[in-house]
């Protein structure tokens, strides 16, 4: 199992529990235990920052770097890429997270981008570890994330490091979005996101990943067919005629020298660009970077303002 297929399973679980009402959340947070429940609705009321961490989600395990507390993690998982070089112990998180090797690591939270069973949501809790839920599916937006940097700056105590990138994403995506218009020039490309080979998963509306088109003055071919993460039919795509792909770095580029893709302006003007190694599929600021790789490819070279905060590792997947 690939960590793009983990993720497209992943979202469909988020979205059949958000698409309940957030019923199983909140049973899981009624369940007894010292453990709660939280989210960027709850917030976190606690004036002492959290010092031991599990991160079962890798845009979790970014931002907490960026935001300078990295220290407070005890555990990642095996999905993790941003920071490299990652030494943290990885914690089985799919199918099912392991909750032995949780408790073993006397965190006081865990962080999990999806769902897991009532039964394992209830051990954690019990054991006296909060259970953090982030959004990744169908709903979130850059407006999310930058919620999610002040929420985990709360719970780390490096607020201050949250609002400089917070800041440093709006001004970003100001500019991309007026230079990226400005290059398009009122001519704007229809665009698709090939997101699986195992079938023709993408990107429709209310996704981060439909906001990269957007702030790229890029048309979404499949925005008005659907929205979250979904697969999209042969036909809409050939109707569609994109004429720019951008393709996820797991999928076989031999795909396109078929149907639906064979005919369009993309495949022949050959503006077919392949996304940087596990990158295109986290919801956290570094999406900045990949509207920015979308504009260079789609009207030319943009700039934006250089990343707030000091790190070993530069947050940029191209730099």
């Amino acid at each position: 199992m690939n960590r793009q297929n983990k993720t497209i399973i992943a979202i469909v679980v988020v979205l059949v529990l958000l698409g309940s009402g957030l019923g199983y959340i909140h049973y899981a947070s009624n369940l007894k235990g010292k453990g709660v429940i939280l989210t960027i609705q709850t917030g976190y009321n606690s004036s002492t920052p959290l010092t031991r961490i599990v991160s079962l989600d890798p845009a979790a395990t970014a931002t907490l770097y960026a935001l300078g507390s990295y220290k407070d993690l005890v555990g990642g998982n095996a999905y993790d890429y941003y920071p490299p070089n990652e030494t943290l112990p990885n914690v089985t998180d799919y199918p099912a997270m392991d909750v032995e090797q949780i408790i073993n690591l006397h965190p006081q939270a865990v962080i999990s981008f999806t769902n897991y069973s009532a039964g394992q949501i209830s051990e954690v809790l019990n054991a006296s570890i909060d259970y953090i839920f982030l959004s990744a599916g169908s709903g979130t937006s850059m407006q999310i994330i930058e919620k999610q940097n002040t929420f985990l700056g709360k719970l780390t105590g490096t607020e201050k490091n949250a609002t400089l990138i917070n800041n440093w994403m709006n001004t970003s995506l100001k500019d991309l979005k007026q230079n990226a218009t400005l290059k398009a020039n009122g001519k704007p490309l229809r665009g698709f996101y090939y997101l699986s080979q195992d079938s023709l998963w993408t990107t429709g509306n209310n996704t981060f990943e439909e906001q990269y088109f957007q702030y790229s003055d890029i048309i979404n071919i499949a925005k008005n067919y659907s929205s979250g993460f979904y697969q999209i039919s042969a036909s809409e795509i050939a109707n569609g005629s994109p004429q720019i792909i951008f393709v996820n770095d797991y999928v076989n580029l031999d795909r396109l020298n078929d149907p639906p893709f064979a005919g369009t302006p993309a495949v022949k003007d050959n503006k077919i660009y392949v996304t940087p190694p596990n990158a295109f599929d986290e919801p956290d600021f570094r999406d900045i970077y990949m509207i920015q790789w979308m504009v260079d490819k789609a009207y030319g070279n943009v700039t934006i303002p250089p990343f707030p905060v000091k790190v070993q590792y530069s947050p940029d997947p191209l730099g």
